[in-house]
Parts: structure tokens; sequence; C-alpha cells
């Protein structure tokens, strides 16, 4: 299989990382707070109602905290708080817009003196930004970062979007410790300037249970629910419509790889702000491909997607720390076509293709080469699904992230509380 000769982490983990996950007694209950901004789909939201489910099934007492209430993972983790037995709860912060700061700040921090966390896990930049502050508000709990990705194109983002993650460089050494969740992205934050105090990686973990190969039937009724045409060889692509995803690349491919292969058809799954989709379907146009793509929307039922697609493609510019969609594809039996951005290149290992980023050629011979693997042994690569269930299991996930939290419990004093610390 064809790869790129571009620098990626490899199968090393960076020296630089440091905090590794040291063993712990089962019985040692944590009481965590998991800070996220909303459970709407993507990757690092399934990531958390992932994580919270496994963590309080050891017997953690884990609050999930969210800014906004709503989204697809909200129900599943509603309906998982119930089967806890008490463990896991769902808190919705009720923030009522992006100038809406001291009220929810006020409800945060009473909330987190409420619940009074061993630790507070934020993911993402504007998570990580607001339990920083309401650590500070309150002293007590350990503070541990969550970075998701690698360095994105300040350009093609909102001043928002790039003052938060300058500001998270700059307060690095806050947290007590920091969980990459790709060697692309440790090794990123490992050069950020202030440092971070503690740093490790985590994988992120693929529930192989829910993400397996299709039945024939399965397979069946999915492309008719997709409304995938007969005998179309189907790349399903599954990215929201961002800068980073490069859906523009991609169509640039697929036009070059349909010259060769008339049976091509792209399945594409997400959505984004109607601006970005109008321009994509307009390039559609342009390139005469338009008719080869089946615009799907954002979907709940992801495993649909695998089911009837022959392979997928990530073809992202920048901005990937450990891609979910390539691991569950791949846990689905299929192969993947990806770019050499964050651990994408790790992920697939020798059982996928990778090619540079931004580069619609190279990426167009890839999916042809692909598409013949399919043709000629079938839709289902054993070997795919091998990769993801051996190295990156929820369950492996989990220890491994129990680990840390308790290590960055056990290394921070504990004082009382203080009384009149809150906002009320």
């Amino acid at each position: 299989m064809s790869t790129c000769d571009c620098q990626t982490a490899g199968d090393r983990l960076p020296s630089v990382i440091r905090g590794s996950p040291v063993p712990g007694p089962r019985g040692d209950r944590l009481r965590i707070l998991l800070l996220v901004r909303a459970l709407g789909l993507g990757g690092a939201e399934r990531q958390t109602v992932n994580l919270a489910t496994g963590l309080a099934r050891r017997g953690h007492k884990v609050t999930v905290a969210t800014f906004y209430p709503g989204g697809a993972f909200e129900s599943i983790l509603s309906r998982e708080s119930v089967l806890s037995g008490g463990n896991l709860a769902y808190l919705r912060l009720e923030k009522r817009g992006r100038w809406d700061v001291s009220g929810f700040f006020r409800r945060l921090v009473r909330a987190v003196a409420a619940e009074r966390p061993d630790v507070i896990y934020s993911l993402l930049p504007m998570a990580n930004l607001v339990a920083a502050a309401a650590r500070a508000a309150v002293r007590t709990p350990a503070l541990v970062w969550g970075v998701r990705g690698t360095p994105i194109d300040p350009a093609r983002y909102g001043r928002l979007e790039r003052v938060s993650i300058r500001i998270e460089r700059l307060l690095s050494r806050i947290p007590d410790l920091v969980i990459a969740n790709s060697r692309a992205g440790a090794e990123w934050v490992s050069g950020w300037q202030s440092g971070a105090k503690q740093l490790a990686m985590v994988a992120n973990g693929i529930d192989t249970a829910a993400f397996r190969p299709a039945t024939p039937h399965q397979r069946e009724a999915a492309r008719a629910v997709l409304r995938c045409p007969p005998g179309a060889v189907i790349v399903a692509v599954v990215a929201r419509f961002d800068p980073m995803k490069d859906h523009a690349g991609f169509l640039r491919a697929l036009a070059i790889a349909a010259r060769r292969a008339p049976d091509f058809r792209a399945l594409m799954i997400g959505d984004g702000p109607p601006a970005a989709a109008a321009a994509l379907h307009a390039t559609a146009t342009a390139l005469g491909v338009a008719d080869r793509v089946i615009w799907a929307g954002s979907r709940r039922d992801v495993e649909q997607v695998y089911h009837a697609a022959d392979m997928l493609c990530l073809p992202s510019a920048f901005g990937e720390g450990f891609p979910n969609v390539v691991a569950e594809a791949m846990a689905s039996g299929l192969r993947c076509v990806v770019t050499a951005v964050g651990d994408c290149a790790y992920l697939v290992g020798d059982v996928g293709w990778v090619v540079p980023p931004a580069a619609p050629e190279l990426l167009a011979r890839a999916l042809l080469d692909c598409r013949r693997a399919v043709l000629e042994s079938g839709v289902i690569n054993s070997a795919a699904r091998h990769r993801v269930v051996q190295h990156f299991g929820i369950e492996t996930m989990v220890l491994a992230t129990e680990n840390l939290l308790r290590q960055a419990v056990s290394a921070r004093p504990h004082p009382t509380l203080a009384a009149g610390r809150c906002f009320g």
C-alpha cells in the first residue's frame, strides 16, 4: 500500500512525553467532573460519553457538565446515567449564548462546589480555559486538560477560535496534567512556550462491538437507505464542513479518479455553515462530479454509513489528532485512504493508504488503488478491524485515563474547600 515520505509520529512515543499511566488500586474511587461545550455529533463528544460511561462502570462518581443542552449524545448519556446505579450524572449549565459569561461562570463554580470533584477534566480549548478559571475560584480539584488536535490554519477561522487557542497555549502550565489523544498532538503541546507541567498521551477508544463489519443484509439495507446506486463503488467522507477537512480537495481528487473509474460515488456525511455547504455544492458542479456525490447530511446512525460504504477517505489538510471516523471505519472492516495529518498515518499503519495533504492527484491515485483492492478482495478487510481491536479499544482508553487522573489527584494537595469562595 502506498504511503508518503513526509514526517509522521510513526510508531514511536515522543521522548518529551511525561506522566505515563501508572497502575492504581481499583478500590481508589474518584469524583470526576468532565467538562465539554456540548454533546453534539463529534469525536470529542463521543469520547466524552465513552469515557464517562467506562469510568462510572468502574465505580467512579462521574458528572458530565456541558455549556449548552441538547446534542446527539445527550440521550445516550442520559440513558447510561439511569443504568449506572448513581455513578453517572449529567449537568446542563444552561449557557444562553456567547455573551452569557458571568451568569454561566457563577453556575459552573456553584456546580463545582456542590459536586466537590477530586479532578476536573476538560476537553477542547474553550472548556479548558473555563475549567482553569473555575479551579482558580474553588481551588480544590486537580485540573486536567484534554487536547484533541494539532495546529490549525488561523487564517481560516474566526477571532474567537484564534484567541482561545492562543490563550490556551499561554496558560498551559495551569493544569496539573495535559492529556493529548494523539502522538502528533503530544508533540505539538510539548513545544508550547509555557509548557505543560505533565504531559501524557491516551489514544481514543473505539466501541468495537458497535462498529463491526456488515452482514450482507445490513449492507443491502444501508445502501438502500443512503440511496447508493447499484454497482457503485462508494467512498464515504464523514466530516463536518470545516476548512481543516478539505472537502474541496477531495472533490478535486474524485474528479480525477472518476475519469478512470466511472463507478465511483462519494457519500458525504456531515454538515456545517450554509455558506460552506453551498460552496462545496458549487465546487462539485464546477468539477463535473455533482452527479457522483450523495449529500446525506449529518447522521446519528454512522454505523449504517460504514455498512453502505466500500471505503472511507479522510482528506484533512491540517488539525487532526486521532480521527474517530478512521478508527470506526477500520473497526467496521473498511479500507481507509487518509492524509498524513495528525495520527492518521499511525492509525492506519500498513492496512491503509496515506498521502500528503492538499495533493489531489496523489489522493486520486490512492483512491483508485483502494478501489482495486476492494474489487479484487472484497469490501471487508479483517486486518483493518484487527488493528483497531488490538490497539484502540474503549477499555484501554478508560484504564489509561483512570490511572492518569488518579496520578494527578494524588500529586495535588487537598485543602478544605474554602467557604465564601463560591459565587452566588
